[in-house]
């Protein structure tokens, strides 16, 4: 007998999927189940208007032409992140995209997140992103119930290759190589619900991430770091 899975779909219907399926874990609390309308309309979810921001999971991000939907994405080793990066690296989006790599080598990891009917076989809380910023520039962290997570996939992308992550299916990414990558990330799909970080049970998420711990010019000398050092070495 074949054990489905529920997953909510891009528009944010929660469906029975068969193993291997990638998605939201189905939930039990109502700020996941309907979020309000102001939510839903993309209210809450407006972009930062900083030309240049730091991420929790250690890189920055870089509107192009003033557009959030298509993005410069640079990560360095000397970039901060979170202090429970270790343990919460793996997250969804509310959107689906594209991410062609255009410096070293990025490598993505694709989760499978199921429900659990106890303590023992769950590996991760998923906090839910939804609300105003905090001052930090980060969004709340609201937690949900406990599930578990299994890797399906690792895929290792060059410089002139791309992959594609669809909206609220978990990932992680890291930087392969001397941990210097470059990539343009274009949205497609985007969906009426927040994205989720996982935190492995027992670790608290840090909240308190600043976001604005750098000043720009600082940000931007790793932009032209990463940029410059891949011109210098094509040519």
């Amino acid at each position: 007998m074949t054990e489905f899975l529920k997953q909510r779909g891009a528009d944010g219907v929660i469906r029975r999927v068969p193993p291997g399926g990638i998605g939201i874990a189905d939930r039990s609390d109502a700020s996941i189940q309907e979020a309000p309308a102001e939510q839903a309309m993309g209210k809450v979810f407006m972009a930062t208007e900083e030309p240049i921001t730091l991420h929790g999971l250690g890189f920055l991000q870089v509107p192009l032409a003033g557009d959030d939907r298509r993005r410069l994405h640079v990560w360095h080793p000397e970039l901060p992140r979170r202090r429970c990066f270790a343990h919460s690296s793996i997250h969804n989006h509310r959107f689906g995209f594209t991410s062609q790599v255009v410096v070293g080598v990025q490598i993505n990891r694709s989760y499978r997140v199921t429900n659990v009917d106890d303590m023992v076989r769950a590996t991760h809380v998923p906090y839910l992103h939804e609300g105003e910023r905090t001052p930090y520039g980060n969004r709340p962290w609201l937690p949900g119930v406990a599930v578990r997570v299994s890797l399906v996939h690792v895929q290792e992308v060059k410089a002139g290759q791309s992959y594609e992550v669809m909206p609220y299916a978990f990932h992680s990414t890291e930087p392969g190589g001397d941990g210097r990558v470059a990539t343009i990330m274009s949205k497609t799909y985007e969906g009426p619900h927040g994205a989720q970080s996982l935190c492995a049970i027992g670790i608290g998420p840090d909240v308190d991430f600043d976001r604005k711990q750098w000043p720009a010019h600082r940000l931007w000398s790793i932009v032209r770091e990463v940029l410059e050092g891949a011109t210098r070495s094509a040519g």
